[in-house]
Formats: structure tokens, sequence, C-alpha cells
């Protein structure tokens, strides 16, 4: 009876925390005497928010990068090794894991979305049944006071949702006024560009209301680094730009991946694309990255339209006007950025690499055919195969690079003659 007694005061104070308390540190303080270990708060990209005081002296698993602290790398593929991070974000209940060490997590979400998670350590003594059920109510005070305090959200808001707004709504024709309107961001525009298209539904009728809506875009624009983001019809949009032909790093896609599976969602991403101009088509590309990746019933949590194009040409052709859902996409937009590579290549070196490239597929890849048309040498032809290669990064012995390539080809020939 005193057992049941002493849980009921706890769970009692806890409770009365969040009133009386005016920080999570000071809630914290009060979990800890309870729990008797210490206890971390981490937010999903490993970063240490915050501690208990008996954590303060635990630091055998956080390193420190510019000021922030982490876990350890080590630790965190062993948590994902062992399928911990998915428990804890699929999950709204505490666990015990043991491994190395003896833990408690918890996973904190706010409108349905892991904002970050609980880690109790098993330190100054062991745990009991009744952990789980305090560190539950501790993670349900949590969410309310990060909501309170603003915790996870930037300082900048989210003001430049109406910059990327003007580029997808408006019509602008002058690239340099798009330019200078996104200088006043703390977005920097560079040479190589990107849009992902994220379908989420928000509860509230302004958006900006809705913590769980901002935090999922602060978590994602720390995934994806140079981006300004909006939410537009029902979908969370990123303009993403580097000076790195690769927007999308392995090691960004590794992230983005892990965060869109813990969180069940899905990503439409467009081709790159150097002028901003024609931002609105590559809009609707991941628009219809997303909805072709659904009619072909391909699950998977990043759709590139680049996998699409022939589809989407398909889809268009086979539908009749009244009930096609796609965009209809301005066709300059559907070359592959490659063959634009190649071409600007060839421009700035006076070499002859494009038209190499487009004798060979003429020829129906035959290379005896195409050194005689071009009047090389088969030596020749080769050298011109492995530079092309060489500086887009993909075989042409692969069936499927060569149709892809072919096809923005043809598709760069029927604008000459319309």
């Amino acid at each position: 009876m005193k057992k049941e007694y002493d849980l009921y005061k706890k769970r009692y104070e806890l409770y009365d925390s969040l009133f009386v308390q005016n920080n999570i540190d000071d809630i914290l303080s009060i979990a800890e005497n309870f729990l008797g270990n210490p206890i971390f708060i981490l937010d999903t990209s490993y970063r240490l928010i915050t501690r208990s005081n008996l954590a303060k002296c635990e630091n055998s698993s956080i390193e420190t990068h510019n000021g922030e602290d982490y876990l350890l790398s080590g630790i965190i593929s062993l948590m994902k090794e062992n399928k911990c991070m998915d428990t804890i974000y699929k999950t709204n209940n505490s666990f015990f894991h043991y491994s190395d060490e003896n833990l408690i997590f918890c996973s904190i979400k706010v409108n349905g979305i892991s904002i970050g998670y609980i880690s109790v350590l098993q330190r100054n003594r062991d745990f009991e049944d009744e952990d789980l059920e305090l560190t539950n109510i501790l993670s349900n005070l949590l969410s309310i006071q990060i909501q309170k305090e603003n915790l996870f959200i930037s300082n900048s808001g989210l003001d430049e949702e109406y910059y990327l707004m003007d580029l997808l709504v408006n019509d602008i024709d002058n690239l340099e006024y798009a330019s200078e309107r996104l200088k006043y961001s703390s977005f920097t525009l560079s040479k190589y560009n990107l849009i992902l298209s994220i379908p989420f539904k928000q509860k509230y009728e302004d958006y900006r209301h809705n913590f769980g809506l901002r935090e999922l875009i602060q978590r994602l624009k720390g995934i994806l680094g140079n981006c300004i983001s909006t939410y537009y019809k029902d979908t969370i949009i990123f303009l993403i730009s580097s000076d790195n032909e690769q927007i999308i790093s392995e090691y960004i896609k590794e992230n983005l991946l892990e965060f869109l599976k813990l969180n069940n969602l899905r990503c439409g991403a467009s081709i790159n694309f150097n002028n901003l101009l024609d931002i609105k088509d590559y809009f609707k590309q991941s628009i219809c990255a997303l909805k072709l990746s659904s009619y072909m019933k391909i699950h998977s949590n990043i759709s590139y339209f680049e996998d699409y194009i022939e589809y989407y040409l398909i889809h268009i052709s086979a539908s009749s006007k009244e009930n096609n859902d796609l965009p209809r996409i301005d066709i300059t937009t559907l070359v592959n950025p490659l063959i634009k590579k190649l071409i600007k290549y060839d421009e700035k070196n006076k070499t002859e690499l494009f038209i190499t490239l487009k004798t060979y597929l003429q020829c129906n890849r035959n290379a005896n055919h195409t050194s005689n048309k071009l009047n090389i040498h088969r030596s020749t032809l080769f050298y011109r195969f492995n530079k092309i290669q060489s500086l887009l990064d993909i075989s042409l012995e692969d069936s499927n690079n060569l149709f892809r390539l072919e096809l923005s080809i043809k598709i760069l020939n029927y604008n000459e003659f319309s």
C-alpha cells in the first residue's frame, strides 16, 4: 500500500512541476529525484539539448562540435544496429534497453511528430518497473514545456517562407530581382538547385501556430543544410542550393532517409537545375515523382523525378485532358542535367563529346558505324567514351543510362523544330 502511495505522490509532484517550475531543467531535477539516475534530453540529430544534474558528470558518450554536444558516432551506430532508434520513434511509451549500458528510452512527440527523446542511464540505482511510467509522464510534460518555451525553434522563425512562396506562386521574370530578394534570408543561392516536396497534413488553419510542423521543418533543415522552406497545399517544400553538383550527398541522403522512415513521410525530388526562374516546373517535377511512384506502387521514402521522366510522358499522352491529374511541365526542364553538362563542357573546351554521344546513339550504339560517320579512329572514339564516362560519372554500358540520355537528346531535337 505504501509503495502505491509513493508512486501516486511521485506522479502528482511530476505533473505539478509543470505549473510550479519555469523551465525544463527544473522539471528534470524533480524527475531525477524520483528516477535516481542521470537523464539526457536529445533531439533527432543526436544533439544534446539539456541534461539533469547527475548527467552533467557523464561525458564518456558525448563529443563536442562547434560548441554543441552530440552522442558519439560509435554510440549512434550501435543504437542503429540494435534497431533502438526505430523503437524510440515508433512507440509512444518508454522502454528498457539493455546492452553495454542499461537505459530507458522514450520519444518526445508534439502533434505526432518526434522532436527528440529521453535517455535515462542506469548508474546510481537499478531500474524498477515504475521508472517506465515516470519516464512516460516526463515525456508528456516535456512536450508541453517545449511548446511553451519554443525550445527547438530557431529565432529566425519561418520568415523565409515568403521568399520561396513568391517564387512558386508569382510570375517572376527577373532573375536579378529574385536573387536580390533571397539575399535578405540566411539562404545562399548557389550554382545547383533542387526542390524537395514532402506531403504533410497540418491541423491548424494557420500552420505557423502548429508547433509539430514547425519543428519538423527545422529538423529537416538541419539535415539538408543550405535551404529555405515553405508550406503550400498540404506540402512542405524545400529549395536546396549547393556549389556541389551532387546536392544531396550520400551522408545527407542517409540521414534524410532515416528521418523520413522514422516519421512515416515521403519525399519527391526534382531534377537539378540552375535557372531559378524555372522553379515552378521543378516544383511540379517533385510532385509528379510522388504521384507516379504511388500509381506504380513503388514504395520508397524518396522518389526522384529523373527516374520517372519516361513514365511522366507516357502518363501525359495516355490520359485524357480531363482525367489527367499530373501538372503540365515545360518539356525543356525534362532534359537530363548530364546532357546539359556535356554541352557546356564542349562549349567551354571546344570539344565534341556531345555530338559523339548523339551520333553513337543514332548509329544504334555501333562503335564502327559511329567512328566512320564522325570520320575518327576507333581509338579516338573510345577515348571520348572514357572522357564522357569520367565527366558524367556514369557507365555508357548501362542501358538505362543510355536510354535516359537518348530521351533527353530527342527532347532537344524536338525543341529545335517546335
